[in-house]
């Protein structure tokens, strides 16, 4: 073990691997060299094992699959035509997972064992310090951006805060920093949380908890907010559930009495005088900023785009072309990710990639909830995929690369726990 962890300390791909996994949220783009170097590097050492593991010819399928949806789109598809949709731009949605799929394999490397999943763990947590003191920064003392460092090749964006949104720290948008936020969460509780006897460290993963507790609520993001709350009993577990329950009880009822003209009265006021308006009129008509358009009108007009091309899809960026056009109103996308992936590339290629996302949870639910022993470490990773994807069915943060590429890391540290699972039953 000992002479395992010197081989990593002193070892190029780990050091810059863990370099990049630091940088992601603050830094992208100098994240994005630092990772792919060291999966370049481990590419090349493990090119011979890539066709072994009937995962990656799935991840092979799929791509084939949406590269011929491009050509088809390209080629013969009438319906593009008439709503003048860029060909081009469906190419570039590739982006989104074709790159991605190699990541997810060629990263696999750097969560074999425990302990291994426990420093990327670590390392996600401390990365996160910076996405909470900007955001702190923005909220309570109104420092905004964007700012820019290296010519632009590093920016926090840190928007101004208006009537209406929320804490984005240095990420473009707050739904985007409530998704980062939330995928960290499990990972923070598991560290936060746990059997290890050292309080110093404890400590010091409970202070972060809680300042990603607080740009969690401070993010106005129903999306987060509710993400966050999935997640304290799927970390905890069923001991959970006698303080969960009356946890949500007590949101519940505190929402409704703040909200609902039933309990219009002095109590109502006085809750709404001391609770910020950005808070409580995320749950009121006043607060959704739809523009009198529901999430379920938005999907049933995806639906209907998927049933006009159901096999090939339409493109990547067709949607907001085709619901303007029919509608009047500008949505960006469809509000779910399978759905948009249906529309971009064809129901087969959202088929087979719900289906590999699927076989990867439920063997790693089994190795991970069906066993005695206390592993909530790994579970943390499983979580953390789990409610993210949860959430991608009632809006979209998986477009932001940061976001994506975080997904990505996450599920090949699920994947390396199936794996070890696996050579321990045998």
């Amino acid at each position: 073990m000992i002479k395992e962890k010197l081989t990593q300390i002193f070892n190029i791909d780990f050091i810059f691997f863990r370099i990049g996994i630091f940088l992601i949220p603050s830094a992208f783009t100098i994240a994005g060299f630092f990772i792919i170097i060291s999966l370049i590097s481990q590419t090349l050492k493990r090119r011979g094992e890539f066709l072994k593991d009937k995962m990656n010819i799935i991840l092979i399928f799929i791509s084939l699959l949406m590269i011929i949806s491009c050509i088809i789109q390209n080629l013969f598809n009438k319906y593009n035509t008439d709503f003048e949709i860029e060909n081009y731009l469906t190419w570039i949605g590739l982006f989104n997972w074709i790159p991605f799929f190699w990541v997810f394999w060629s990263s696999q490397a750097f969560f074999k064992t425990k302990n291994d999943r426990e420093i990327i763990s670590s390392i996600l947590i401390f990365s996160t310090i910076p996405v909470i003191i900007s955001g702190i920064l923005q909220y309570y003392f109104d420092i905004v951006g964007p700012f820019k460092f290296l010519n632009g090749l590093i920016i926090w964006y840190q928007r101004p805060i208006d009537e209406i949104s929320g804490l984005t720290g240095l990420f473009n948008h707050a739904n985007y920093a409530g998704a980062w936020l939330t995928m960290i969460l499990p990972l923070c509780l598991s560290q936060s949380f746990n059997s290890c006897k050292k309080y110093l460290k404890k400590n010091v993963f409970k202070t972060i908890l809680l300042g990603i507790l607080l740009c969690i609520i401070l993010t106005n993001s129903r999306n987060a907010w509710g993400s966050a709350i999935l997640t304290l009993p799927l970390v905890f577990g069923i001991s959970s559930i006698k303080w969960f329950l009356p946890l949500t009880l007590s949101i519940s009822s505190f929402i409704l009495v703040v909200t609902n003209n039933i309990f219009k009265g002095n109590i109502q006021e006085f809750l709404r005088n001391n609770i910020p308006d950005k808070i409580w009129l995320e749950f009121t008509d006043l607060g959704f900023s739809g523009l009198n358009v529901t999430r379920l009108e938005i999907l049933n007009s995806a639906f209907r785009v998927i049933i006009n091309n159901p096999f090939f899809g339409t493109g990547a960026a067709s949607f907001p072309i085709i619901y303007e056009y029919e509608t009047g109103f500008w949505k960006g996308h469809s509000h779910n990710l399978f759905t948009e992936i249906s529309i971009s590339y064809g129901l087969p290629s959202t088929v087979i990639l719900i289906t590999f996302l699927g076989t990867i949870l439920f063997t790693s639910f089994k190795n991970l909830f069906r066993k005695k022993e206390n592993n909530v470490k790994d579970r943390a990773f499983f979580v953390a995929i789990l409610v993210f994807l949860v959430s991608q069915l009632v809006d979209i943060q998986y477009f932001d690369g940061r976001i994506s590429l975080l997904f990505w890391l996450l599920l090949a540290g699920l994947k390396s726990i199936n794996d070890e699972n696996k050579l321990i039953k045998v």
